[in-house]
């Protein structure tokens, strides 16, 4: 399926459930939303990737993925997530080692309200796969992937970020975040970050996003990417959303040299 189709599936499945407009009482789409104590909000998405090279070809994925987030106190959530990278014809480039390649994450959540009007949001999490697993037995994983560096024993990494941001009026929320994402079990220990700056927009029941994300690593690469990305969530009802999410590399700065790239997914929602 393209990505062109799986946008248009989504939005006709969103048009179809439209009806008269309604004021949405919690707006679980909120880049700083975290769910109520005892309450789980989960978020299962379907994704497309390509990357486009100048030198060799483009790198397809199909990723499916399930985040769990558990309320555990009124600005505090814990969290889970699992991932899935298919070995699909046609959809990928047959890198992997079978269609269950997985991918593991944990982490925790915090809100705070700084100066009345600013929103703070604080988030650390470990994240780890196995390359073994995914492309093969003993040295087969050696040049598969140049994060992992030829490793076949799990990939760890601890991640960090910090959000921003503030509620103005008509549903509109400005935000930014900056993140840091470095493996743990690596003697170079490569930092990588992001940057984004974007408006969420609330507007009866839909919600939609729009911002610049900016990658970057500082060291013997140094490489980084410029994107361009927005979403649209429709809202079922208040605790139910179905939702089309978009983004396009346009700038690139690294030694693989990026004509173009870009994520087309489709996501669910649901509060419980």
């Amino acid at each position: 399926m393209k990505y062109k189709t799986l946008l248009s599936a989504v939005l006709a499945v969103a048009v179809l459930n439209i009806g008269e407009a309604k004021a949405v009482n919690e707006d679980i789409t909120s880049p700083m939303y975290l769910p109520n104590e005892m309450e789980t909000l989960s978020e299962t998405s379907l994704a497309y990737q390509r990357t486009k090279f100048e030198d060799y070809g483009a790198k397809e994925d199909l990723i499916a993925r399930e985040t769990l987030t558990f309320g555990i106190g009124e600005y505090t959530s814990i969290w889970a997530g699992i991932g899935n990278r298919f070995n699909t014809k046609g959809l990928t480039n047959q890198d992997y080692n079978n269609n269950h390649n997985f991918d593991y994450e944990l982490g925790l959540k915090r809100n705070a309200r700084l100066f009345n009007d600013l929103l703070m949001q604080v988030g650390v999490s470990y994240y780890t796969f196995s390359p073994r697993s995914w492309y093969g037995h003993s040295g087969e994983a050696k040049d598969k992937i140049r994060d992992v560096k030829g490793n076949t024993r799990w990939y760890k990494a601890l991640r960090g970020d910090v959000k921003l941001a503030t509620e103005l009026e008509n549903g509109l929320m400005p935000y930014a975040s900056f993140g840091v994402d470095g493996n743990i079990d690596d003697s170079d220990r490569d930092l990588y970050y992001t940057a984004f700056a974007g408006i969420h927009k609330l507007e009866n029941n839909f919600a939609y996003d729009a911002g610049l994300r900016y990658e970057f690593q500082f060291g013997s690469d140094d490489v980084s990417a410029w994107y361009m990305q927005g979403s649209a969530d429709y809202f079922l009802n208040d605790r139910m959303t179905l939702g089309a999410y978009l983004d396009y590399q346009f700038a690139d700065s690294s030694y693989r040299e990026v004509d173009y790239g870009y994520t087309a997914e489709a996501r669910f929602r649901i509060l419980f």
